[in-house]
């Protein structure tokens, strides 16, 4: 993608860009990127603000970016104090982080989107862990309200390896796939994810991000595992969490509107009802 089409694509997110992350983004040099810029703001077709670009007419500015960095600053600092918590849940495989988080147009009433790898066969066992974990260290959403649950973890997407990579491939999905940050799991297993979906430029070295824990689950996660990994473990899934998940998952999803897209079943869960940003880019070229 362009630089045009790509300050446009993050001024429509609320996000200035700098000619650092126009190159980075474009996958050009940076004398490419910034004689392309200025060209680009000499025309009108976009603005500059002490090295920051946006579109005219969007609203943004150099100052806009710096506050949003220092807010990003910090929810990056309270999302790594609550992924320490991932170690004590069973069969999770790992954790991505991905939405404004990754692609940096938070605002201080934003959550945490988070990709949850879980092991074939305990999708339910996992997902019921997880909130129930969360729940105590009051690191959840809980909610669907927007801005009502600032700087909680939400799990809106989990995959096994069936699941690792599936369309849409748009440029909108690009954008949040290649930008993702791995904050904790088992490494073999997240560079087969990363790998699975390198249509987007993700890619294995994206665990050698200094927020990477590559840690598995801890003594309670282990013994967890343990005792719920043979035919216990079955039943409990098959005829227990399953059709519970099921059966709320399934009343949730009907009181949403029906343009969002869902998954549910062994090997996917996916819940994402707001497509706005999506639906606006899905032809723009990759």
């Amino acid at each position: 993608m362009g630089p045009e089409k790509l300050i446009s694509m993050y001024s429509a997110l609320g996000r200035p860009l700098t000619l650092v992350e126009i190159s980075r983004l474009s996958d050009i040099p940076i004398g490419q990127a910034a004689k392309a810029a200025e060209v680009l703001s000499e025309n009108g077709r976009i603005r500059e603000d002490n090295g920051a670009y946006f579109t005219p007419g969007s609203g943004l500015s150099e100052a806009v970016r710096r506050q949003a960095d220092q807010v990003l600053d910090l929810k990056w600092r309270k999302l790594l104090g609550l992924a320490r918590w991932f170690r004590f849940a069973p069969f999770i495989d790992f954790a991505i982080v991905n939405g404004s988080m990754t692609v940096g147009n938070v605002t201080p009433l934003s959550d945490f989107d988070i990709l949850i790898g879980v092991r074939p066969g305990r999708m339910f066992t996992a997902r019921y862990f997880l909130n129930f974990i969360f729940g105590l260290v009051h690191g959840r959403r809980l909610d669907d309200e927007k801005g009502s649950s600032p700087n909680k973890l939400c799990f809106n997407h989990f995959v096994t390896e069936p699941t690792f990579e599936k369309p849409p491939h748009n440029i909108y999905r690009r954008e949040l796939y290649r930008n993702m940050v791995p904050v904790y799991g088992e490494r073999e297993k997240a560079e087969r994810f990363f790998g699975a979906n390198a249509w987007s430029g993700a890619n294995p070295s994206m665990l050698e991000d200094l927020r990477y824990s590559p840690a598995g689950p801890n003594i309670i996660g282990r013994g967890l595992e343990t005792v719920l990994n043979g035919r216990l473990g079955d039943l409990i899934e098959r005829k227990v969490l399953g059709p519970i998940a099921k059966r709320r998952l399934g009343a949730y999803i009907a009181g949403k509107p029906g343009d969002g897209r869902t998954v549910m079943s062994e090997n996917e869960l996916e819940f994402h009802f707001d497509l706005r940003h999506e639906k606006r880019f899905q032809n723009t070229e990759l």
